[in-house]
């Protein structure tokens, strides 16, 4: 009987642990004491009806994936049950159809374990008796992994996805800080570092001013996750500040180089799919006090819709990011404000400004000549050449800069280049790509804060 039962419990092992029961064994070695086998447990103990573990995770941290659960409550602190963890398995699957910005969550949900590769099985000891937590070190930068991880019984915990992404292309909100310090570390006379709030999770918000003359432009960066924003602007002001000092003495920019660093980091740390909105789920780029009662339905959502992409919020301005952007934009007073939008840490050439501002001929003169100086800069394009997009919609902020500060504010969307478009758009982003987009951006910056210099 012990031995037709091993033997069920090792093609039950074959099987992925989840497909048979075992209720209706009973083994006397067990039922005398002897708890030195699993397989005898496992024949006296049924197969549970729930997953033995919980509330799993897995993160991309610098060079490794961490993947970890919790014990099952049923199980927590309960000597007698202790068994079923005598050994942990952790799989993981590779999924190269995963397509950033088209695919979401539910493409993981029918994936299935049994078909996923074993990559540990043994013992591991818990933390406080209760969390049990593996290191992946042999992984690929971008590459999208699903994982499972569970004990000797029962249906693993998962899936559990993530991204492993190039921290050189997607800088962790510790690299944004160390960037930041050291801007201000090294040119003390020309770089001022401030809080200018917190953010929803009650990160410090942090802004720069870069220069020590009155005039000035703004760059905003990230105020949508899973786009661009630190990657470029700390790039422009560390090379303005090395090459161009002369020319800070004159202008300044002031910037907020991640506006929604809450979820930013969440995407950095491995989210696979496009997030937007900040962590209490509420687009900031749709929060802002202008027009903010005018529901908008871009993209096939409503923004009333609390379930949207584009949610508004329950109020205008109800967000900590949006009220720092406000009142930092509104003690600064720029020239023109720049955005960083488009996907995975690229931003374009393509220029979106307020519909509103179409209601002003002059307000347009205005824009259209910084734009055309962004584009001179950038790749000596002109307006013959290209036009600003004037969509941008209720709440956001170039409609509330147009009616607040009657300040040009362009939101900066895709490339000119299809191919760099459907590069960054899978979130395929590689380090040349982003170095040919940080030297771009570079010199159309420099272009525009030489044309308010003189």
């Amino acid at each position: 009987m012990a031995k037709s039962i091993k033997q069920l419990f090792n093609r039950r092992s074959f099987l992925g642990l989840a497909g048979l029961s075992t209720s209706s064994f009973v083994m006397p070695t067990f039922l005398n004491g002897n708890k030195g086998d699993i397989s005898l447990r496992v024949a006296q103990e049924p197969t549970p009806d729930y997953q033995t573990l919980r509330e799993g995770e897995a993160y991309f941290d610098t060079n490794k994936i961490v993947i970890s659960a919790y014990k099952s409550m049923r199980f927590y602190k309960k000597k007698e049950l202790s068994y079923h963890y005598d050994q942990i398995r952790v799989y993981r699957m590779e999924c190269p159809d995963f397509k950033f910005g088209t695919d979401y969550s539910e493409y993981f949900r029918t994936l299935d374990h049994k078909k996923a590769t074993l990559i540990f099985q043994g013992k591991m000891e818990p933390s406080l008796d209760n969390k049990f937590r593996y290191e992946d070190n042999d992984i690929k930068l971008g590459t999208v992994y699903c994982y499972w991880i569970g004990s000797a019984l029962g249906v693993p915990e998962g899936p559990l996805p993530v991204k492993a992404r190039d921290p050189e292309i997607w800088w962790p909100y510790e690299t944004v800080q160390k960037r930041v310090s050291e801007l201000h570390k090294n040119y003390p006379a020309l770089v001022q570092v401030n809080q200018i709030g917190v953010t929803t999770n009650k990160r410090p918000l942090v802004s720069l001013k870069v220069g020590q003359g009155k005039r000035c432009i703004a760059l905003v960066g990230a105020v949508h996750a899973g786009e661009a924003g630190p990657e470029i602007i700390l790039y422009v002001l560390e090379n303005l500040l090395k090459n161009h000092p002369d020319l800070l003495k004159k202008v300044s920019v002031v910037a907020i180089p991640s506006a929604n660093p809450d979820m930013r980091e969440r995407q950095v740390k491995g989210i696979p799919w496009y997030l937007r909105r900040n962590a209490n789920l509420v687009d900031i780029n749709r929060n802002f006090p202008a027009n903010w009662g005018d529901v908008e339905t871009t993209y096939g959502y409503s923004t009333d819709d609390p379930q949207s992409n584009t949610y508004r919020g329950a109020f205008a301005e109800s967000e900590n990011e949006t009220v720092a952007i406000i009142q930092f934009m509104k003690s600064h007073k720029p020239e023109v404000i720049f955005s960083y939008h488009c996907l995975a840490s690229i931003a374009g050439q393509t220029l979106a400004a307020s519909k509103d501002g179409l209601q002003s001929k002059s307000f347009v003169d205005r824009s259209n000549a910084v734009a055309n100086t962004l584009w001179q800069g950038m790749a000596n394009r002109d307006a013959a050449q290209e036009k600003v997009y004037y969509l941008c919609t209720a709440g956001s902020m170039p409609t509330w800069s147009y009616k607040e500060l009657n300040t040009p504010a362009f939101d900066i969307e895709a490339p000119f280049e299809a191919v760099d478009l459907a590069q960054c758009k899978t979130d395929q982003t590689d380090r040349a790509l982003l170095k040919k987009y940080q030297e771009m951006h570079l010199r159309g910056i420099t272009a525009v804060l030489k044309s308010i210099a003189f």
